[in-house]
């Protein structure tokens, strides 16, 4: 049996998947098996909930969510036993699922069933012809010797027919063999080019996270991280069955994250992490926003003056088709917990960047500053991002039972530079849209709107900060 799960409500209502697995989990988390939209579906917890098969058949348990599950409307507290048709709430004003069961098909086939019927029916019965009544005119009599040579080459005909084809497939298993042990041979010295590369890699790890020991905690982190996945890599290679597939994959793994070891030892170098922080932090906010349709969504804004002006991207104002307006919008500061709502001046056109107001007596921090020209920005340059990944569910302080805001700081390299957008290898998630970019000296050199889906965050995309100024001055708020 199969269990299927029909999305009625949220951001991928009217889909519908299916999972042959004895633990289904559910949640925001990008490893879910049955994943929500980690930037709309806000009132499922990254692991919210999971389905299990149990003799008794499909159980939900909820995984200490914050704002329960629901069956059929019912909070549960301990394991439920799904039926067919039940809904799947996820908080009380969350989207919900439909469970269903699927039977597996095994029906027998049409040529399993005719071979059936023709080895259960009877044989056919043959009549033995009847002699002839005269006997046929034969030939004269052929010698013994040669009848007897002509009987032998009849049956030695079969025998000589056998040992050709008989040489042939021990010809043909005598290459395959040959192959295969050529093959085996070049696998195996494969693996071990990768080996060691990996233990190079490792040692090499070791070497910078020593080097760089009195660094930013976030740079040593992210060579932890380096270092974990290295040896992940490490054991992968030591069980590794040899296969084509299997050696691809570990090569490419490897270089990514050679180039990641690498731009990590280049970004260190020179770059003072922790100043630039303390710079730019507090100019740096958690946006919220509730559209009319009464979808939510968490971003990341920063203050490009002291009047309140903060910069985002488009999509987190006006949602990704461009369509939806803001019921309610606020940010949250860095180191704070209070809501402060805004107004949104406007959108560009042919960007993605947005920008709103918020009105704080006192004014606001602001950032450093923007960089106004593409002028040395290169390929390799180091850069930080101060964001807010994953929004609320990534730790937090609280203070009066409220999260306090505290971004978070990831370091990498630019990749690549173009006139119209800025590649960073680094990390970014749900939550990391309109995180500014900072170059060596603390200023925004771009502003995070997105990534490849297939590289799992790892490269990410911003636009250029020369051209955010030039929005700023279209709206005639250039600083």
């Amino acid at each position: 049996m199969k269990a299927q799960f029909k999305f009625l409500s949220g951001a991928r209502a009217g889909q519908s998947e299916t999972f042959r697995k004895g633990y289904i989990g559910l949640g925001r988390h990008p490893l879910s098996d049955v994943r929500f939209d980690a930037e709309r579906d806000l009132d499922v917890s990254s692991r919210h909930a999971a389905v299990v098969r149990k003799a008794e058949g499909f159980v939900l348990q909820d995984l200490v969510s914050r704002n329960g599950t629901f069956v059929n409307g019912t909070r549960i507290s301990g394991d439920t036993v799904l039926k067919r048709g039940d809904v799947i709430g996820f908080g009380s004003n969350g989207p919900a699922l439909e469970f269903q069961v699927v039977e597996s098909d095994e029906d027998t086939t049409a040529s399993a069933e005719a071979l059936a019927e023709r080895v259960s029916s009877p044989r056919d019965v043959m009549p033995a012809a009847r002699a002839s009544a005269a006997p046929r005119a034969t030939g004269p009599r052929q010698s013994t010797g040669v009848r007897i040579a002509a009987e032998v080459a009849r049956q030695t005909a079969h025998l000589r027919r056998a040992t050709k084809i008989l040489i042939v497939l021990l010809l043909f298993v005598g290459t395959g063999f040959t192959w295969m042990q050529w093959d085996g041979r070049r696998r195996t010295n494969e693996l071990l080019q990768l080996q060691q590369r990996a233990d190079s890699l490792s040692a090499a790890s070791h070497a910078l996270t020593a080097q760089f020991q009195t660094e930013l905690q976030g740079v040593r982190v992210a060579l932890h991280a380096s270092q974990d996945e290295t040896a992940r890599l490490r054991r992968e290679l030591a069980g590794s069955s040899g296969d084509a597939s299997s050696v691809a994959r570990l090569r490419r793994e490897l270089d990514a994250a050679e180039r990641r070891q690498r731009a990590l030892a280049g970004a260190v170098g020179g770059v003072d992490y922790r100043a630039i922080s303390h710079k730019n932090q507090d100019a740096v906010a958690m946006v919220l926003v509730e559209y009319a349709d009464g979808e939510r969504y968490s971003g990341t804004a920063f203050a490009v003056d002291s009047q309140g002006t903060m910069v985002t991207n488009k999509h987190i104002l006006v949602g990704e088709d461009g369509t939806k307006t803001p019921r309610r919008l606020g940010v949250i500061f860095s180191g704070s917990t209070q809501f402060w709502r805004a107004d949104v001046i406007g959108v560009s056109t042919e960007t993605d960047v947005g920008v709103f107001r918020v009105t704080i007596k006192g004014g606001t921090p602001r950032v450093a500053g923007l960089a106004r020209t593409r002028e040395g920005l290169e390929r390799g340059d180091p850069v930080a991002i101060l964001g807010y990944p994953l929004g609320f569910d990534l730790p937090m302080e609280a203070q009066g039972g409220q999260p306090i805001a505290e971004p978070t700081l990831t370091v990498g390299t630019v990749s690549k530079s173009l006139s119209s957008v800025v590649q960073v290898d680094a990390y970014g998630a749900p939550g990391s849209s309109g995180s500014p970019i900072f170059d060596r000296d603390g200023k925004v050199i771009a502003v995070l709107y997105g990534g490849e889906r297939e590289s799992n965050g790892k490269i990410i995309f911003g636009v250029p900060a020369y051209q955010v100024a030039d929005y700023l001055k279209t709206l005639n708020l250039a600083r």
